[in-house]
């Protein structure tokens, strides 16, 4: 979660030169009355936080979550929900987050302020969402197609839609009564033939070519979805059913593989665990990345499987919510369905917190992250979430500026930070004077 406040305050304790120590935060109880909060004229920005593992564990709220919100939103701090998350609209993921913190009907804290692994492509070229054919596969690839024909890509197709215009491709029942019951008619009548020969250039008119793939958060049925990717990997151009002379040529880059016109491959993140109420980490997509890398690997003698990627930790999902908060302003926007969150005019950034529960993706990528503007991300690493201590690694591998239990004593430590005397009571009672 990232955003800013106007608080009057004074000027903070450098958090680079006088570092909290990692240990010592978690367990501290700020001290002292906060009754001096007004609008003032800072820059700073309090709380980019990932919903999972921060607000919320499976369906259970973190204790204390929902107020931290409240105190935030009363105090007009901006801050947006940055998760490795998806498959579902912005607007689906707004519902369920409210109710899961248990935000009373027209309470306005989430409206307009999630951003999901794939929410930046609702911003790519129109031309490309217009003419280039999608496959793409999620937790439930039905409504992932929709979120993506609503982000106006024209032409999508699921590995269910592959397998309904031709049952050859997936010689098993699979999970067709229920995962897989929702299919389409292929685009523009296009066809999937079994008596195409892979390896001649003769392609006939209407055959099923799919130009980029799209992963959309935690694929159910591996089985299928590894399979199609995998045909549509080694194929000539993207043509479905085809394979590519160019495989193996050891004179070309990765010996041929992914060298003749195939599509791209999208992962929209690679979080390999995350939080759910259950004890142990749950595999995520990273997961499915995995087990197709190892498949491409023995199928390929070893090849590099090339993809590219969205979500934390990288540069360009740091971007796009950084850019998010310069230009975040709620009442300007009607819906983030139609704004993508830019109606406002850009607000100078000074410093973005970054509250999270996994140390691989949301502390690394907060200090890996240099916006343009200069503007300083801290990390803030929660307890609540993925991140746990064990007997080989005492301390995270990419280490937070604090470690503190939960998000309300993260948004404390952060107010305090700026000058604020906040207390983890002042704050968990809605921020009143």
């Amino acid at each position: 979660m990232a955003g800013g406040s106007r608080f009057d305050r004074h000027e903070p304790p450098h958090y680079r030169r006088q570092r909290v120590p990692i240990d010592d935060a978690s367990s501290r109880e700020a001290r002292g009355r906060c009754s001096q909060v007004s609008a003032g004229k800072s820059r700073s920005r309090l709380c980019r936080c990932k919903p999972d593992g921060v607000l919320y564990q499976g369906q259970r709220a973190v204790p204390g979550a929902a107020e931290a919100l409240r105190s935030l939103r009363r105090h007009n701090v901006r801050y947006v929900f940055l998760t490795n998350g998806g498959g579902k609209h912005e607007t689906a993921k707004v519902k369920s987050l409210s109710q899961c913190l248990g935000l009373e009907p027209g309470e306005d804290l989430i409206h307009n302020r999630v951003i999901q692994s794939h929410t930046p492509m609702r911003g790519w070229d129109d031309a490309l969402k217009e003419q280039a054919t999608i496959l793409i596969t999620g937790a439930n690839p039905d409504v992932a197609r929709k979120v993506a024909l609503d982000y106006g890509f024209n032409k999508v197709v699921t590995p269910a839609d592959i397998i309904a215009a031709n049952d050859k491709v997936y010689p098993f029942d699979g999970l067709r009564s229920s995962l897989h019951s929702h299919v389409q008619p292929l685009p523009d009548g296009k066809q999937v033939s079994s008596s195409i020969d892979p390896y001649g250039r003769d392609i006939p008119p209407g055959t099923l070519k799919i130009d980029k793939i799209f992963v959309w958060n935690d694929p159910r049925d591996w089985s299928l979805d590894i399979q199609v990717i995998y045909d549509l990997l080694v194929s000539h151009q993207g043509y479905y059913g085809t394979v590519s002379a160019k495989n193996g040529d050891r004179s070309l880059p990765n010996a041929g593989w992914q060298q003749d016109g195939q599509p791209e491959l999208w992962m929209s993140n690679l979080d390999l665990f995350w939080k759910t109420e259950w004890p142990v980490n749950r595999y995520g997509t990273g997961a499915f990345l995995e087990a197709l890398r190892g498949v491409w690997a023995a199928s390929t003698g070893g090849a590099q499987l090339r993809y590219e990627a969205l979500g934390k930790p990288l540069r360009r999902t740091y971007d796009y919510a950084h850019d998010r908060l310069l230009h975040h302003a709620p009442a300007e926007a009607e819906s983030e369905a139609e704004t993508g969150g830019r109606g406002a005019r850009r607000r100078a950034l000074r410093r973005v917190y970054m509250i999270g529960d996994n140390p691989e993706s949301d502390v690394r990528g907060a200090n890996e992250f240099r916006p343009e503007d200069g503007a300083e991300w801290v990390s803030i690493l929660v307890r609540t979430g993925v991140w746990r201590p064990t007997a080989g690694e005492r301390e995270p591998r990419h280490r937070p500026v604090v470690i503190v239990d939960d998000v309300a004593d993260a948004v404390v430590w952060a107010l305090q930070n700026e000058g604020v005397p906040a207390t983890r009571a002042w704050l968990t009672s809605g921020g009143q004077r």
